[in-house]
């Protein structure tokens, strides 16, 4: 399984909630599988400020390719403050 480090990058759309999109990264630095990137942003997110990498784990099964899953952080304004909530993106590596 080839080492990879995570990178989640907001998505600017003007005028509209931010985005995100999560890409694994060779050590080299390039990109070599999309996980995630957001088309739109659902209203359940509540206008999000900024996203997050949390938490990541990959288990590989014998004989079969490694499962990735990864908790990414999203922070909107509340009520007193920001409010965090976290969005979780699986997927298979490729």
């Amino acid at each position: 399984m080839p080492t990879a480090r995570w990178i989640a990058r907001r998505v600017s759309t003007a005028g509209k909630a931010f985005g995100f999109r999560l890409t694994l990264q060779a050590q080299d630095g390039k990109p070599f599988q999309l996980l995630h990137e957001d088309k739109t942003v659902p209203a359940s997110r509540n206008c999000p400020t900024s996203y997050s990498l949390s938490e990541s784990y990959a288990f590989t099964p014998d004989g079969k390719p490694a499962v990735l899953a990864v908790l990414v952080q999203r922070f909107s304004q509340g009520f007193e403050g920001l409010d965090r909530r976290f969005i979780a993106v699986t997927g298979q590596l490729r």
